[in-house]
């Protein structure tokens, strides 16, 4: 197939999907420490907020949004949001020395909107609710998810 006739076919996959997807990879860090339960709920919150922003830009269903954070010590936690009516799911295994940097990836998955939306959102929410807890970032990554969609096709 012919470079434009194999994008034109990706597209079309994505029209009848009608999933948006954004992903991000971030090195994060917090003016101070920051606890379990504060990076807890920190994660709750831009989790909430993306899904928030996504439904006001149009979205419809949330396919899932998940976030995972490695502290310095290797020490984790990760969350889960598959539903905008249901609390975000989180498993907390950061331990008492907290975290003073982290690794962190969030994954957005939502119907009804197209990828560039789901990334404004997703952008919008980290830029508001990152200095709420004093937390600077330095984005290593961000990407739309079409490898997955292109690997079919070869």
């Amino acid at each position: 197939m012919k470079e434009m006739d194999e994008k034109l076919h990706i597209e079309m996959h994505r029209l009848v999907d009608e999933l948006g997807k954004f992903s991000i990879h971030m090195t994060i860090h917090p003016e101070k420490l920051m606890d379990k339960d504060t990076c807890e709920a920190f994660v709750r919150e831009l989790l909430e907020t993306i899904a928030k922003e996504c439904f006001h830009d149009g979205a419809d269903l949330v396919g899932h949004i998940k976030a995972f954070v490695y502290s310095e010590h290797k020490t984790t936690l990760g969350a889960s949001l598959i539903h905008q009516d249901m609390p975000v799911n989180i498993t907390n295994a950061l331990d008492e020395r907290g975290l003073t940097v982290g690794d962190m990836t969030v994954h957005v998955i939502v119907h009804g909107i197209w990828d560039d939306t789901v990334k404004h959102a997703s952008m919008e929410s980290i830029e508001s609710v990152m200095p709420k807890y004093g937390i600077k970032y330095e984005v290593l990554q961000d990407y739309y998810e079409t490898e997955k969609g292109i690997a079919h096709h070869k």
